[in-house]
């Protein structure tokens, strides 16, 4: 045991002194170095030769400078500066042109056109049909032609019954004596004729030796 204890002890001594030894050698190159500076800097001074004076610089103009932006400088830093908000000044869009001028209006004339009647056709008469080319004479009652196999003429209020009957191209032969009777549609009727060679009553002759007209004309 006492051996032991022994070594234990020695290396604990050699340890310390070990480490004295390196200290005392950091102690020396410190000094080692301080020295080396002060020398290197004494040595600089006393070689910077002697400069001569600045020879003098004429004036020139000043340079303008941009003024400097002052930053400002925020000493608390609990101190919020908010964002400033341009002002927006209202837009008045200018006038390009003159301003559109009230139309006058302009007074149209229209023409007044004032109605006319139509005319009134004759009582018992009806449109005149153009002659056909026939070979004989053709007979017309109330603006209407006797045509072949019809032995009556439709007029207002009745009818008027022809005898005999036209040839075939609705024309009668020169000479031939045609028989007209009227049969009105309501028995009150009294017909009064023109445009015939006799007449009696409600019965009229008419001889074709030329184109032939009648009217009938019906009175209540």
């Amino acid at each position: 045991m006492p051996s032991t204890q022994n070594q234990a002890y020695s290396s604990k001594n050699s340890l310390h002194s070990l480490a004295l030894i390196l200290l005392c050698a950091l102690i020396a190159s410190i000094a080692i170095v301080g020295c080396i500076q002060r020398n290197a800097y004494n040595s600089n001074n006393s070689a910077a030769p002697s400069l001569a004076p600045n020879p003098p610089v004429a004036a020139s103009k000043p340079i303008s400078k941009s003024p400097k932006s002052t930053a400002t400088k925020v000493t608390d830093p609990t101190l919020t500066i908010a964002p400033t908000t341009p002002k927006q000044v209202p837009h008045t869009p200018y006038r390009t042109s003159a301003p559109n001028p009230t139309p006058t209006p302009i007074e149209v004339f229209t023409p007044t056109i004032a109605p006319t009647d139509a005319p009134t056709p004759a009582l018992g008469l009806e449109p005149t049909p153009s002659r056909p080319a026939v070979s004989g004479y053709l007979l017309m009652v109330n603006g209407a032609y006797a045509v072949p196999n019809e032995v009556s003429i439709r007029i207002k209020n009745g009818y008027i019954m022809v005898s005999p009957m036209t040839n075939e191209d609705s024309s009668y032969s020169k000479g031939t004596e045609v028989t007209l009777g009227y049969y009105p549609d309501k028995p009150a009727g009294i017909v009064s004729w023109s445009g015939v060679d006799s007449s009696v009553g409600s019965i009229a002759k008419v001889s074709m030796d030329r184109d032939r007209e009648v009217i009938a004309t019906i009175s209540p």
